[in-house]
């Protein structure tokens, strides 16, 4: 198909070619890899890289749009800042390795390129492979420990991700060059069309991750050497400073003090994390609220919140809520809506008969510490590590004598 009239989205991303030349010939483009509103990334080779029996001459290069380089040179967008902090450190958990970054000219503007080790796809498909689109415990643990790992280190960093969500974890499972070079030899570059931007042509690439060889019912055996990243610090933020931007995260996945402008700090990832445990375990999300005649769609998720948790918000969190008297009259209710009782995390785990009787109040527990109402009641990703339930104490069958 042809694009005779592309969206300015298509302006935005920078229109790379398959044998394209960036950093003054240092990198060639082979594929794109997939895309994201504010940059697009591709899978490129450094012939000159020293290689090991691991990947050294691939590597994937991010590229950003002309609208995300603005708002890096801004200030807005500080993840070379946060890539930087991270390579620095002497073990690195879970999280991207940057190797190179530059900038390259497009035909609409200046791309910021970020070059990292070249992994997988995504836990969303992943998830979305099974036919209830729900994953086995024993590997939404091995997720969620490696997650935990990685956000401890960021934090440790005084770096909040605020974008915690399985698009962005991806598997770490690219066995070296010759597995790469395979691929490609097996797997033609897919064009689904192209596009003109000041009067020059360019192909329009479908996305073609490097995709792994795991099974959505693997054994616990196999999940076990599953590995896994944590990407795409394009929104994460520094811990006790002034946020850069004024909204957060997926909107399920978003903490109380988001919608209410009170405590913003690490425990927003922390928050994110029980909502995804759940979506592991049962295929949906925890939170979907909808906005009604009289009620807004903030007033339904508040409300689901503490139908959920069986928690309040306490005098003390609503204090220090910018947004307070949008959302709670003088004694702490909600302003448009009455709370339905009887619900809890079990009954939800419960629900759709997916999540094994023996895992159910284990993992209620991990995502009822994670969902504390108030964000200083929410154990640190360092203590969730270390939960009964991850750690295979709860839940588990007993040993046979």
């Amino acid at each position: 198909m042809s694009h005779a009239s592309p969206s300015a989205e298509l302006f935005e991303h920078f229109p790379a070619r398959p044998g394209q030349k960036l950093k003054d010939g240092q990198y060639t483009v082979h594929r794109k890899l997939g895309s994201g509103v504010y940059s697009t990334t591709y899978l490129v080779s450094d012939p000159q890289a020293e290689c090991d029996e691991f990947t050294n001459r691939y590597r994937a290069a991010k590229i950003l749009t002309v609208e995300g380089t603005r708002t890096y040179h801004e200030g807005q967008s500080r993840e070379l800042e946060f890539l930087k902090q991270i390579a620095a450190c002497d073990d690195i958990d879970s999280l991207p390795v940057l190797e190179d970054h530059f900038e390259e000219r497009g035909p609409e503007g200046t791309h910021l390129c970020l070059v990292t080790q070249l992994l997988s796809t995504d836990v969303s498909s992943f998830r979305r492979s099974a036919p209830n689109k729900a994953l086995p415990a024993h590997t939404a643990k091995t997720i969620l420990t490696q997650i935990l790992e990685a956000l401890a280190q960021l934090h440790a960093l005084g770096i909040i991700h605020t974008d915690v969500k399985l698009d962005n974890i991806l598997f770490n499972s690219v066995k070296g060059d010759n597995d790469v070079e395979d691929r490609l030899k097996t797997e033609t570059v897919a064009v689904e069309g192209e596009v003109e931007i000041k009067g020059e042509t360019y192909p329009v690439l479908r996305s073609q991750p490097i995709r792994h060889d795991f099974a959505w019912d693997a054994s616990p055996f196999i999940s076990e050497i599953m590995q896994f990243v944590l990407v795409d610090l394009g929104q994460a933020q520094r811990a006790g400073e002034q946020p850069t931007v004024d909204e957060f995260s997926a909107y399920a996945l978003r903490a109380p003090e988001l919608i209410l402008r009170s405590d913003f700090g690490p425990k927003v990832d922390i928050w994110a994390v029980g909502c995804l445990a759940f979506e592991l375990l049962v295929g949906r999300w925890l939170f979907a609220p909808e906005e009604g005649e009289d009620w807004t769609l903030e007033d339904d998720h508040l409300a689901k919140m503490m139908e959920l948790t069986g928690e309040r918000c306490s005098a003390a969190m609503l204090e220090r809520a910018s947004f307070r008297s949008k959302y709670f009259d003088e004694q702490g209710s909600l302003l448009r809506l009455e709370l339905i009782p009887d619900h809890s995390i079990e009954a939800a785990l419960t629900a759709y008969k997916i999540v094994p009787d023996m895992e159910i109040a284990g993992a209620a527990s991990f995502i009822r510490a994670c969902l504390r109402l108030d964000s200083s009641d929410r154990p640190s990703a360092e203590v969730l590590q270390i939960h009964p339930w991850l750690m295979g104490k709860v839940g588990d069958p007993p040993e046979q004598s």
